[in-house]
């Protein structure tokens, strides 16, 4: 994916955040998202999926919930193989197997025949947890497409930044933490979202431009870039205004 589809995509990431109501968590609007945006019946997000302290933060039904359960208990299935390979895993309930068999007869009985398909979060190059995925569709969708909201949902989750490269911001620590706030209140204006909606978007933004959150912050405050929600749910930017301009 280039620059410009990113940017496109995360713009319809924040809309779809920006869709479901405030009584709803972040991470369930971002599980949501990212249903809308990839495909599939249902979702789950869980953390340190093999580790002790695992914890899935969303279901989006109650399949999904079950199937993160037996995961857990049996130790097998595409979530922890995509954990633990840091790349994405998907299984047919229809056919059996060798690799998960255990994890295929009980997940049959509790979702029927449907494929699970399981996207690792990598922000920071670091895999922090998985999203897990059911369908009654046969059909993958776009790996990239996948695993780069993935990461990008990963990114807003964590409490810190992506890890940094060099940028220039001003003075001192205050000055970046006074131009990160003020940019959020721009964001949170843009897309009536809540201040901690917009600092989600601004990391996930930040992870996929491979930047800073002080350099998102320069570029909302300075207004070179918006996200607006038009009705094409683009971002607009400089890096798109110069990749029109070439074309």
């Amino acid at each position: 994916m280039d620059l410009v589809d990113r940017t496109a995509l995360l713009a319809r990431l924040a809309r779809k955040i920006a869709e479901d109501g405030p009584e709803l968590s972040l991470v369930a609007r971002l599980c949501r998202a990212f249903l809308a945006l990839v495909g599939g019946d249902g979702a789950a997000i869980t953390l340190s999926y093999t580790e002790p302290s695992r914890v899935t933060l969303c279901a989006t039904d109650d399949v999904a919930a079950r199937l993160e359960d037996l995961q857990d208990v049996l130790g097998e299935g595409p979530g922890p193989a995509a954990y633990k390979a840091e790349t994405a895993m998907a299984t047919d309930l229809r056919v059996d197997h060798d690799r998960w068999p255990l994890f295929t007869e009980a997940a049959r009985e509790v979702a029927g025949a449907r494929t699970v398909y399981a996207v690792p979060m990598r922000p920071g190059q670091r895999t922090i947890g998985v999203v897990t995925v059911h369908q009654n569709d046969g059909e993958l969708p776009d790996g990239d497409r996948a695993q780069f909201l993935a990461d990008a949902i990963g990114a807003a989750l964590m409490q810190d930044p992506p890890p940094p490269v060099e940028s220039d911001l001003g003075p001192g620590p205050w000055s970046t933490r006074t131009k990160i706030h003020q940019a959020t209140g721009m964001v949170l204006m843009q897309l009536r979202i809540s201040p901690t909606d917009a600092m989600a978007l601004m990391r996930a933004h930040a992870f996929s431009h491979n930047t800073t959150l002080a350099d998102v912050a320069e570029q909302i405050t300075s207004r070179r870039l918006r996200f607006s929600d038009d009705d094409n749910g683009e971002t607009e930017t400089d890096a798109d205004h110069d990749a029109d301009s070439e074309r």
